[in-house]
């Protein structure tokens, strides 16, 4: 969406990053613009980025609830009757002409209404979204705020931030490892068992406080650096995103770690080393660093509404809990 008002000119978006933890990315071609932006309407605009090849050198993020709020609060306090005067009075008369230009060029969509007003579109049927998978109960749950995949492109860049859902379509492969459905894996406790055994690594004596459940949990890592997240459906407990965890129900550390990544993410991983034990909520969490070997995020199980693959110097945008902030300091210690 472009934004062109007194205070500047931008164009907001929601990048594949800003799925998970509900922000939209401002950006804008003038600095000042996005500092005038936050200072009278968007207190809550980021820190502003940087960078002299993307189109739009200048971005910041801001959570999606207060860049509505700051566009409500522009109309609420519009009082100007001619546009162009108010730039001119805020931002000058260079700016007001260049604005002039952009009118004047969209001009021709009134003058010449054949040529660029295309027929309507039909509205497409709406109406709840399930998740293909029931839950433990076998029962369908829906989908309040559905994630948006990322372009296939995404999960090529190092540097970018890809996101999956539900049975979307994937690459066949994602730094030269297949991404393929795990069509043998475990079919019961002693199959993960087994598995975890066959490539076990050495784990301190995990130590859980009292009135805390116990809990396991993965941290899997690309060859390109980039982390393997989930977004549990509808947020529950209140996360945007995290890491694949789930409670000890019979099973070790070690094969409960690899459970929770297939039925959280869709993935097939082998664990690297102990990461990190971490004190939750309501549980007490050892983490172990793992690497993927197969498997396919479009396979996540019902508790995922999308998993995504991000930059780990990205991992403190997109994890909105505390909690995820120990793993995030013990993986850059890795």
């Amino acid at each position: 969406m472009w934004l062109i008002s007194p205070v500047g000119f931008f164009s907001v978006v929601q990048k594949a990053s800003d799925v998970a933890a509900d922000t939209l990315t401002v950006r804008a071609r003038v600095r000042g613009d996005l500092e005038a932006l936050r200072e009278q309407y968007l207190p809550n605009l980021g820190e502003v980025q940087e960078s002299k090849t993307n189109d739009y050198r200048f971005r910041a993020v801001a959570p999606r609830a207060d860049v509505a709020a700051a566009m409500a609060n522009m109309v609420n306090h519009l009082q100007y009757s001619n546009f162009k005067n108010q730039v001119a009075k805020v931002q000058g008369a260079a700016r007001a002409h260049l604005y002039h230009d952009v009118w004047d060029v969209l001009y021709r969509l009134q003058a010449e209404p054949a040529k660029y007003n295309a027929a309507p579109k039909p509205a497409k049927a709406s109406g709840p979204v399930f998740h293909p998978r029931v839950d433990e109960h076998g029962k369908r749950v829906e989908i309040k705020k559905p994630s948006q995949p990322s372009d296939l492109k995404a999960w090529s860049d190092p540097n970018g931030t890809a996101c999956e859902v539900p049975d979307g379509p994937m690459p066949d492969a994602i730094n030269g490892i297949a991404v393929s459905s795990w069509e043998q894996g475990p079919a019961s406790k002693a199959d993960w068992e087994a598995l975890a055994a066959k490539d076990a690594v050495p784990e301190p004596e995990f130590k859980v406080p009292t009135g805390y459940k116990k809990a396991a949990g993965v941290v899997v890592r690309e060859p390109d650096g980039r982390i393997w997240v989930v977004a549990p459906s509808n947020a529950f407990g209140g996360y945007r995103a995290t890491f694949p965890k789930g409670t000890m129900d019979a099973l070790s550390t070690q094969a409960t770690a690899l459970v929770e990544a297939y039925e959280e993410s869709g993935l097939h991983v082998r664990l690297i080393r102990h990461l990190v034990d971490v004190k939750r909520s309501q549980s007490y969490t050892r983490y172990f660093l793992a690497e993927r070997v197969g498997g396919n995020p479009a396979d996540m199980g019902w508790e995922s509404q999308a998993v995504m693959l991000v930059p780990a110097e990205k991992l403190p945008q997109v994890l909105n809990s505390p909690n995820d902030l120990p793993i995030i300091e013990a993986l850059k210690k890795v």
